[in-house]
C-alpha cells in the first residue's frame, strides 16, 4: 500500500499528466548527473540512495507502486525532480519535537572557531546583525515564547544557540518555567559554570539533557580552542562527569580543528570510566559571506532541493524572528529581510514555519543562494554506517561524522566480535527495552 502521506502528491501528479513510476524499491534512489559508475543504471549517472529527513512520516513501507503514463519496467532510480517533489511535499506534514530558544547572545568564551564570538571574526557577526548584538532576552518575553512552543506542540526546548546559556541571569527561572509547562529542557554549554552547586540545582529542576562542547582535555590545547583560564578548563572538563553522576543525560561533543587534531582519542579515554553515555565528533565549520563551509575538505554532494537534514532545526532568535535552519542563523543578514515579513512576535510558530516552508517550496532566490553552497547539506544523503567496537564504546562512523556510545557495563567483557553482532542485530536495544540491561 502506498504511504498515506504520499497519496495526495501522486494524485496531483496524475492531474498534471506527468509520466512517473515510483515504487518502494526506487522511492529513495536518485540518478545523479555524473559519469556512470553503476551497471544497469540506465546510463548517465550514479544511483545514489538518499534519506528523506522526514522519513518517519512514511511509517512502515511495504510493497507499493504508483505510476501514470509510464510504459515498461519500473526504473531502478527516479528523477532528481521527482525526489524534490516528494521531499518538498513532506514539509507540509512535519511536526517538530524540539525547538531552540535563544535567550542570550552573550558568552564568556571567545573560541577562535566561533562565528559569533570568536577572535578571528572580530565581532563582524554582530556588526552585520545589530538586532542580535550580545544581549539577554527579558524573562517575560522568554516565557511568552515558551507558551508559543507549548501551543505548537513541541516537547523539548533547547537553550541557547550562539550564546552560553549559563550567563543568562534568569537561567534558573526560565528552566523551571519550561518544566512547569510539561516540556523537556536541553542546553549546549561550554561547561565553565557547571560546578557541583549548579549541577545540584539542575538536578532539582529535573533538567533533561546537557551537551558539553569539549574540544580537548589537555590544558595547553584547551587554552587555544576554548579558554586560557585554568579554572574554566578544570570546571569544564569535569562537569560532564558530575552531570552524568547526577542522573542528567550527558552528551560530550568534540569538534576537530587544526589545534586539536589527534586528540579525539584522549577525550574518549578521559570519559570512558564515567557515566557519560554519548560522545559525538564533528568538524569545524566556517561562515563566509553567504556560504557555510567546512574548514577540512569533505565530499560535497550534488544539491537536491528539499532533502537537507539541517532544515527544520527551528531557532527562535533573540529579536523575535524564527529561522528554520541553523545555517540561516549563521548567515542571518542575507535572509532577515524575508523573515521579518512573518515574525514570531506577531504570529504563531505554525504560521511562521508555514511561511518559511513556502519560501523553500517555491525556490525563493535568497533561500536558494544560502542552501545550494552549504556544507550542512552533507547529512541528507544516506550515509554508509560503519560499526566497530573501540575500547568501551560502540563507534558508528557516517562519512564526516562519528558517534561513540558507551557499551553497558554488563557487556564490556563480551568479545568484540560477539558484541558487534549484538549491536548489528539490534539486540542490545532489545535487552534495554526488556530491562535486562
Amino acid at each position: 500500500m502506498t504511504p498515506i502521506v504520499l497519496q495526495e502528491l501522486f494524485n496531483e501528479l496524475r492531474k498534471e499528466n506527468l509520466s512517473f513510476c515510483v515504487t518502494n524499491l526506487n522511492y529513495n534512489k536518485v540518478m545523479m548527473n555524473r559519469k556512470s559508475q553503476a551497471q544497469g543504471s540506465g546510463g548517465g549517472g550514479v544511483i545514489r540512495t538518499i534519506v528523506y529527513p522526514y522519513g518517519e512520516l512514511f511509517g512502515e513501507i511495504g510493497d507499493f507502486e504508483e505510476r501514470n503514463a509510464f510504459e515498461g519496467e519500473a526504473p531502478k532510480a527516479i528523477s532528481k525532480e521527482m525526489v524534490e517533489r516528494i521531499a518538498l511535499h513532506l514539509l507540509k506534514y512535519v511536526k517538530l519535537k524540539t525547538i531552540y530558544l535563544q535567550v542570550t547572545t552573550k558568552c564568556n568564551y571567545v573560541c577562535p572557531m566561533c562565528p559569533f564570538h570568536g577572535e578571528g571574526y572580530e565581532g563582524k557577526y554582530f556588526k552585520d546583525n545589530p538586532s542580535l548584538k550580545p544581549q539577554n532576552m527579558p524573562l517575560e518575553e522568554a516565557k511568552g515564547y515558551v507558551d508559543k512552543i507549548v501551543d505548537y506542540g513541541a516537547n523539548m526546548v533547547a537553550m541557547s544557540p550562539s550564546g552560553e546559556f549559563f550567563v543568562y541571569p534568569y537561567w534558573e527561572e526560565i528552566s523551571r518555567y519550561i518544566k512547569s509547562k510539561g516540556l523537556k529542557i536541553s542546553a549546549t554549554t561550554n561547561g565553565s559554570f557547571l560546578t557541583k552547586e549548579v549541577i545540584a540545582k539542575l538536578k532539582d529542576i529535573r533538567f533533561d539533557e546537557l551537551i558539553f562542547s569539549i574540544d580537548s582535555v589537555k590544558q595547553e590545547t584547551y587554552a587555544k580552542v576554548r579558554s586560557p583560564k585554568e579554572k574554566d578548563y578544570q570546571t569544564a572538563i569535569n562537569a560532564p562527569i558530575l552531570a552524568a553522576e547526577s542522573g542528567i543525560y550527558t552528551h560530550v561533543h568534540f569538534v576537530q580543528q587544526q589545534p586539536n587534531i589527534g586528540e579525539k582519542e584522549e577525550v574518549l579515554k578521559f570519559y570512558e570510566n564515567s557515566n557519560v553515555k554519548f560522545i559525538s565528533c564533528g568538524i569545524e565549520l566556517h561562515t563566509s559571506c553567504d556560504k557555510e563551509m567546512t574548514i577540512l575538505p569533505i565530499n560535497r554532494q550534488q544539491y537536491i532541493h528539499g532533502l537537507c537534514g539541517a532544515y527544520n532545526n527551528i531557532v527562535i532568535l533573540i529579536d523575535g524572528n524564527l529561522v528554520t535552519c541553523c545555517g540561516f542563523a549563521n548567515r542571518y543578514k542575507y535572509i532577515k529581510h524575508k523573515l521579518g515579513v512573518c515574525s514570531l512576535k506577531e504570529h504563531s510558530i505554525e504560521e511562521v514555519i508555514s511561511y518559511q516552508h513556502s519560501l523553500m517550496v517555491n525556490k525563493d532566490e535568497d533561500v536558494m543562494k544560502l542552501c545550494c553552497n552549504c556544507d550542512l547539506y552533507q547529512m541528507t544523503f544516506k550515509r554508509q554506517k560503519e560499526m566497530s567496537i573501540e575500547g568501551k564504546y560502540l563507534a558508528i562512523n557516517e562519512q564526516e561524522f562519528k558517534q561513540y556510545f558507551k557499551v553497558p557495563k554488563d557487556l564490556q567483557s563480551t568479545p568484540n566480535h560477539i558484541l558487534l553482532w549484538l549491536y548489528q542485530n539490534n539486540l542490545v536495544t532489545k535487552m534495554k527495552q526488556d530491562g535486562i540491561l
